[in-house]
């Protein structure tokens, strides 16, 4: 009579236990999806929110008329999205890069192929930047594109007059 306890005891045991296994690997797969999603919202959030700036930045800078919002934040929900992904490349291509020189035994054939993608990834935000200011412009009257031309120079030029709302990355595409 002993001997059956213990082995009803041994298995209520043993399936308490596999049962607390199973929650918490539930558990730990449900708070994995839920850190995924929230780092997904987050990404979302901070190529959102420079966009909301910066279409207000031009709305009031260009006097934008409401016809024309509506082309701009397409243009300009579509820049941003490009750019913050080319520069998250940008930014893992640079960390590849450092750790690579930083290797007993750096591969400059790896380097050399870093330095190239980093060359082509510049090349291609230059551009989404190209099609940004050109699309801008088809929508703006001629005071306007004089405007948004002062704008751009002085962005390039760095000019202090002109305060850009920066987000994770700045609009010229450069760190």
């Amino acid at each position: 009579m002993a001997t059956k306890n213990k082995y009803r005891i041994m298995a209520w045991a043993i399936a308490i236990l596999l049962a607390t296994n199973v929650s918490m690997g539930i558990s730990f797969m449900y708070h994995k999806y839920q850190d995924r999603k929230q780092l997904e919202q987050a990404e979302k959030e901070e190529i959102d929110l420079p966009a909301q700036q910066r279409t207000r930045f031009f709305r009031e800078q260009l006097n934008l008329q409401p016809e024309q919002m509506d082309t701009f934040r397409e243009l300009n929900r579509s820049f941003n999205h490009s750019a913050w992904q080319i520069n998250r490349s940008l930014e893992n291509l640079r960390i590849e890069m450092v750790d690579e020189m930083g290797s007993k035994n750096p591969d400059t054939g790896n380097l050399d192929r870093i330095a190239e993608e980093i060359g082509e990834l510049h090349s291609r935000l230059k551009k989404e930047t190209i099609d940004y200011y050109l699309g801008m412009k088809k929508i703006c009257n001629q005071e306007q594109q004089e405007k948004l031309n002062e704008i751009f120079i002085s962005v390039l030029k760095k000019n202090e007059d002109v305060k850009l709302p920066q987000g994770g990355y700045r609009m010229r595409g450069n760190r």
